[in-house]
């Protein structure tokens, strides 16, 4: 049986991937930071995939020590790992900061995935065909990676929510074109889910600009299953693992901004995660 973490597990896009991997008769394991919002996903996953197998783990991604205890915990709990999908996210135009004093986006959206993912990276090499899927976005469209960003040094007057979470989706496609580099057993994509009907804008107390334009285009978003489309496809089709280090949408490859395709760039922010992580 196959083994699948996916953060973000407990509701929106994360949930919906989980229902529909977890009916194909995969163990599934959802990452949260909040444990009664796990429990209560747990068990309608359960009962919408007719599937048992199906647990959770405390992780918040805006703190290390606590992204570290989760992926000490899967190995106790679990053992394998098959496919890790790094969906949990976030978007605000407030500037905050992860418990270790990094912006908020880039430190939650980048580089908790990041830390996760190499905590546990060895469990995959082992897996049989082993995959990792990272939700990234068309924002990443308008990102450019400014390494003196990541720890928020501009001052709250001049922070751009917007640059901020391009900045963070770009680092997603980055990161996982270095995975394959690094890692080319593993098959990595990135991809972006279509604009969907989450909580996404309603976390970390961002209550402005984001809150408002997400209720104004609510009624035009995709409903979360079909944002899981992509992800979904990803994670279980035989065809998705015939190609490596790729970008989709809709299922489909679709080209990247250029600058996703920067190798020195994608090599650069491996080795600065990893500092910074450490």
């Amino acid at each position: 049986m196959q083994h699948i973490l996916i953060t973000g597990g407990n509701a929106g896009i994360g949930k919906a991937t989980a229902i529909a991997l977890a009916k194909k008769g995969a163990k599934i394991i959802i990452a949260s930071r909040n444990d009664t919002k796990a429990a209560k996903a747990v068990a309608e996953i359960k009962a919408a995939a007719k599937n048992e197998e199906v647990y959770s783990l405390n992780c918040d991604l805006a703190s290390f020590d606590s992204v570290k205890t989760c992926a000490q915990n899967f190995r106790k709990q679990f053992g394998q790992l098959d496919i890790l999908i790094n969906n949990a996210g976030l978007v605000t135009d407030k500037l905050q900061f992860t418990k270790d004093g990094f912006e908020l986006q880039i430190g939650v959206n980048h580089l908790g995935h990041f830390l996760l993912t190499t905590q546990l990276i060895d469990l995959l090499e082992k897996a049989k065909e082993p995959r990792i899927v990272n939700v990234s976005s068309k924002a990443h469209t308008r990102g450019k990676i400014k390494f003196n960003t990541f720890r928020g040094e501009v001052g709250p007057e001049k922070y751009n929510g917007m640059a901020a979470y391009g900045q963070s989706k770009l680092a997603n496609i980055l990161f996982t074109k270095e995975i394959v580099r690094r890692y080319p057993s593993i098959c990595s994509h990135s991809l972006h889910p279509g604009v969907v009907g989450t909580e996404i804008a309603q976390k970390n107390d961002n209550k402005t600009l984001w809150k408002v334009i997400w209720k104004l285009l609510s009624p035009v978003m995709l409903s979360p299953t079909k944002g899981a489309k992509t992800s979904v496809y990803l994670a279980s089709s035989p065809d998705a693992l015939k190609t490596n280090g790729k970008y989709f949408d809709k299922q489909k490859e679709v080209a990247p901004a250029d600058i996703a395709n920067d190798a020195a760039l994608a090599k650069q922010l491996w080795e600065v995660s990893t500092d910074l992580v450490s």
